[in-house]
């Protein structure tokens, strides 16, 4: 087990059983999170805890996770605050890695979400670095993966 880190993660997922992985997952590692199952929830959670980086599901009913990061980056530029956000998907083609893309997320990670492919991406959005290197970013870039590439993808910035 790995030492309490200063790191706050917000997980937002519509099934239980991801919500449980990854946060069990990134606690291990020492990461503090926050789980929720739809956007609302997460709205309601981000009134009073601020995340260093959000992890969303994009295909979730009611409102999916590009309205939620749409309307995150809306107050983001009002405030000036922008957190990182990965989104997470089982839609893994080029068009569902481009949408959320230009929603606002920075990353895209399909699933079966590799749980070193998003600790890594965690790592390179934050200084803090837990349970893997900084360096090992690993799979296809966000660019790449614009131009047809499939499957898992690292940070795109």
């Amino acid at each position: 087990m790995h030492a309490e880190l200063d790191l706050r993660l917000l997980v937002v997922d519509d099934d239980p059983n991801t919500r449980d992985l990854l946060s069990d997952a990134l606690k291990i590692r020492g990461a503090k999170v926050v789980v929720a199952g739809n956007a609302r929830e997460a709205t309601d959670a981000l009134r009073d805890w601020e995340p260093d980086v959000l992890i969303s599901d994009i295909s979730m009913p009611g409102d999916d996770g590009c309205e939620l990061i749409r309307r995150l980056r809306e107050v983001a530029t009002e405030t000036s605050k922008r957190m990182p956000a990965i989104a997470c998907s089982a839609h893994a083609a080029t068009e569902d890695h481009a949408r959320a893309l230009e929603a606002g997320f920075n990353a895209f990670i399909a699933k079966p979400i590799d749980l070193d492919l998003l600790v890594n991406t965690i790592a390179h959005f934050t200084d803090v670095g837990f349970g893997g290197s900084n360096d090992a970013l690993t799979g296809t870039s966000g660019r790449a993966a614009e131009e047809g590439g499939r499957g898992k993808s690292a940070p795109d910035s």
